[in-house]
């Protein structure tokens, strides 16, 4: 990067400007600039103008170049597969330079991630003659297939014997042996089963890893929005004609909080044919019971006014979403301390009053730290949608959140982007 000479580590002064792609010495650095020898002439420079020491990485998705980090005016699209030097990161935000031009500015981080296929990816089939299987999510029967075997793009698809299925769902381990691939068609190989939340197809092997898109034949893609997108009946439209087949609504918050653009959008999604799902998000980190119990009356009694507010009744899943704001003072001790119980006296008020299906959504780090493992007071078919804006999700959940900065094409704005393994969706 074009890079101003100064005569200190700390002074304002310069002597010149080093251009784009210059080669120096480096020497030592402080107060975030390095001396450096550039041929005849000697100074400081910024240490993040430097290529030879920052990341190099490669953007996956087409990125707006802005000119800050709080993403209000840009300069240029930086296209997919483009190299980029990452000079800064800044909460969700990257300070970039792209290699072999005098581009820069920022991006959002999560751009660096590769996504994973929304629908399993690249499938090898292999036709046998006699396979038959079945397999169960949360008790319930998912079906049958008969005759063939579908296996990701790099494995082998499955072999004759027996096959072990997955059977997750919300962290359970529980599993489900068939035997079947009997006939001609199998080939060798080794079958590694995705095992990814409830719903796997019976009769079908899915390679993959844990928790990641390229999990399950009814894999389905989704997004979760609130008054915060600015959202009309095509919008709505659009969203079903590019394959996405259920949206998550924020409904309320604490104990009074409605969201404004709830009942305007739950008729939308359900006028465009989408499965509708809400959250609430949970208002005060106190431990007392009657906190939590009060903001689940609060959720039920909005969800219970949906038919007559849009003219359809909620039928979906209704989620607490358990994450720090700015008001509600969630702190480390509680999460450790506090936060299995409070989520329990929540979900069961909730199918007290007569919501049977519930769930929770939390981040990736606090479900592994202080969540999984400890819903022993929780209904015992919770849903589990987890945010993890990685590659895969590398854990069981129904439902995974995989970036918040998503977008559909002619729909302006970023979204909050989901997976389901989970038929219910």
């Amino acid at each position: 990067m074009p890079s101003k000479l100064y005569t200190s580590a700390t002074g304002n002064s310069y002597k010149k400007t080093i251009k784009d792609g210059q080669k120096v010495s480096v020497f030592n650095g402080s107060h975030g600039r390095y001396q450096v020898k550039a041929g005849n002439s000697s100074g400081y420079i910024y240490a993040n103008n430097l290529t030879g020491l920052l990341a190099k990485k490669t953007v996956y998705a087409s990125s707006k170049l802005y000119t800050s980090s709080s993403h209000t005016k840009y300069t240029a699209v930086i296209r997919p597969n483009q190299q980029v030097y990452v000079k800064e990161s800044s909460q969700n935000m990257s300070h970039i330079c792209v290699v072999g031009t005098a581009q820069s500015g920022w991006i959002y981080t999560s751009h660096f991630t590769k996504p994973a296929p929304a629908a399993g990816g690249t499938t090898s089939t292999t036709t046998g003659t006699s396979q038959t299987g079945s397999s169960t999510a949360g008790g319930k029967t998912t079906g049958t297939a008969t005759g063939s075997t579908s296996g990701s793009t790099g494995s082998a698809a499955a072999t004759s014997g027996t096959t072990t299925t997955g059977n997750t769902g919300s962290g359970s381990a529980s599993g489900t042996t068939t035997t079947g691939n009997t006939g001609s068609g199998s080939t060798s190989g080794t079958t590694t089963t995705g095992n990814t939340g409830s719903g796997s197809t019976s009769g079908t092997t899915t390679a993959g890893s844990t928790g990641s898109a390229a999990a399950s034949a009814t894999t389905a893609k989704g997004l979760d929005v609130s008054h915060y997108q600015t959202l009309t009946q095509s919008s709505f439209n659009l969203m079903k004609r590019q394959g996405y087949s259920f949206v998550i609504l924020k409904a309320t918050e604490g104990t009074g909080y409605t969201d404004s653009k709830f009942y305007t959008y739950y008729k939308y999604a359900r006028n465009a044919g989408l499965s509708v799902h809400a959250y609430h998000m949970i208002g005060n980190s106190t431990t007392a019971p009657a906190q939590h119990i009060a903001e689940a009356k609060h959720f039920y009694q909005v969800l219970a006014q949906t038919k007559a507010s849009t003219g359809y009744a909620f039928t979906g899943y209704a989620f607490e979403d358990i994450e720090p704001t700015g008001t509600n003072s969630i702190t480390t001790t509680w999460w450790a301390n506090a936060a299995p119980a409070c989520a329990g006296y929540f979900l069961n008020e909730m199918q007290a009053l007569g919501q049977a299906k519930v769930g929770i959504y939390a981040g990736y780090f606090n479900w592994k730290s202080y969540l999984e493992g400890h819903t022993d007071t929780w209904p015992g078919n919770t849903k589990i949608w987890l945010a993890r804006y990685n590659t895969t999700l590398g854990t069981n959940a129904d439902v995974w959140q995989y970036t918040e900065t998503g977008t559909i094409d002619g729909i302006t704005g970023h979204f909050d982007l989901d997976i389901s393994y989970d038929p219910d969706f």
